[in-house]
């Protein structure tokens, strides 16, 4: 099969180069109706990607257009291009199929960019650092890498995507952060999949209607210069994560090399193009689809359902919650497993929502070793006489647990009653220290 462009330049054009819209000119032209309704349903029959609703869309335009639905909006560009676009709705609903009054719109800067535009284009994703926005090992040897787009240049993105890779070879999981990616060009959606494969696997093919040709997306450890991540993967997602960024998401998922954790995205399956339809007219075209070579079928307005589903808010928080739950299971070392409890116990203050009554706090407050709890007004504080005196706010995790500091927690122990009489320090490294609270014996006179 002969590959087809799917002109990454045209997504670039619309977070970058904007079309100049000189919007309505008070002395412009009535718009000749049947030309542009004749335009937009042979731009439909040419190019959409269901053929059948492509007929159905333009057989309705032209019954509009025959009880006389557009005459008092031919001197209002921007109002008949709702009506039209509401017309198309009501017969066939679809995100990416849309009409637009743009009288700035350039075919020939849309589809053959020249030098000097593709150099600003390079200069933008440089400057931006190839959309990747954050990198680092979270507690427990977990890698975060968060991406907000897949760019298209990528020979110069390459060396960035090894080394924030690479930083993470390391880690014993990684977590891939796309609540905010939008998509991008399938070819480094591809690129990045090749370094979590160690065989040459097919992830998606593109079949565009219009030249009748297919592309067949793999991921190829070839193409990752000898840097193959096989840790397990958990992608966060969101309803705003979109087109390539859900191509990622579906194809990981579907190969089972990634566990999906968030909400449902937002169903862009299909690549869209603009095309003049004359008179200042625009149509953006969906013109090709996906489809998986396992379930033989993709995510186009369904979106990719989560495996884990959770605001997006809190995704990152669930997917470390998964990782330590997981790496419980999986060992026999009561060390280990004292230090991924721990690991768990520290992403609990986010979810607090109620704090404890004074009448509990007064019940934690006195002597445990070289401890020193105390309170002032709603809160906890400890002294550590161990450690010079230092002295931390005690942060609620449970109604009994809290963080001392970054390296230890405590929890409160209490007997059948209800009485505290000792704490459990829980240490990062997995050790846990008792202490037995203080009893202050009080006499009297004749004692």
């Amino acid at each position: 099969m002969q590959q087809f462009k799917l002109h990454p330049f045209l997504f670039i054009i619309a977070f970058i180069i904007q079309y100049s819209c000189n919007g309505q000119n008070s002395q412009m032209q009535p718009i000749k109706i049947n030309e542009l309704i004749n335009s937009i349903s042979d731009s439909l029959n040419r190019h959409y990607i269901f053929p059948d609703k492509a007929e159905n869309i333009s057989t309705y335009l032209h019954k509009q257009l025959r009880i006389n639905a557009y005459t008092n909006l031919l001197k209002d560009p921007q109002k008949l291009e709702k009506q039209i676009a509401k017309d198309i709705r009501s017969v066939y609903s679809d995100p990416h199929l849309r009409v637009q009054f743009d009288p700035g719109f350039n075919p020939q800067v849309a589809y053959h960019p020249t030098v000097e535009e593709l150099q600003k284009v390079k200069k933008y994703w440089k400057d931006n650092n190839y959309s990747f926005k954050k990198l680092e090992v979270l507690p427990g040897n977990i890698g975060y890498l968060s991406f907000n787009l897949f760019v298209d240049d990528i020979k110069a993105a390459k060396p960035t995507i090894k080394a924030a890779l690479s930083f993470l070879a390391n880690t014993d999981a990684i977590i891939l952060d796309l609540r905010e990616n939008m998509g991008g060009d399938p070819n480094m959606v591809s690129q990045v999949e090749s370094y979590f494969f160690t065989q040459k696997t097919e992830m998606n093919s593109l079949i565009n209607r219009s030249n009748n040709d297919t592309i067949f997306m793999y991921a190829d450890p070839f193409k990752s210069d000898s840097l193959s991540l096989s840790m397990p993967v958990y992608i966060l997602t969101s309803q705003h994560t979109f087109s390539g960024a859900e191509d990622f998401c579906y194809g990981m998922q579907v190969a089972k090399r990634a566990l999906i954790v968030g909400e449902t995205t937002g169903g862009g399956a299909h690549p869209q193009m603009p095309f003049s339809v004359n008179q200042g007219f625009v149509m953006y075209i969906p013109f090709a689809r996906s489809l998986n070579p396992i379930t033989h079928t993709d995510w186009e307005g369904t979106g990719v359902n989560p495996d884990v589903k959770i605001s997006a808010s809190k995704a990152l928080s669930k997917a470390q919650e998964l990782i330590f739950r997981e790496s419980l299971t999986r060992t026999n070392d009561p060390k280990a497993k004292n230090k991924y409890l721990y690991l768990i116990n520290s992403l609990l203050e986010s979810e607090v929502n109620e704090k404890l009554q004074i009448s509990t706090l007064l019940g934690y407050v006195g002597d445990y070793g070289g401890l020193s709890v105390y309170r002032n007004k709603d809160k906890l504080y400890c002294r550590n006489d161990n450690n010079g005196g230092g002295i931390t706010e005690l942060k609620q995790l449970t109604n009994k647990l809290f963080q001392l500091d970054k390296d230890a927690q405590i929890e409160f122990k209490k007997n059948s009653q209800g009485v505290v009489f000792g704490i459990n320090i829980l240490v990062n490294d997995g050790n846990v220290y008792e202490e037995n609270k203080m009893i202050i014996k009080k006499y009297n006179k004749h004692d």
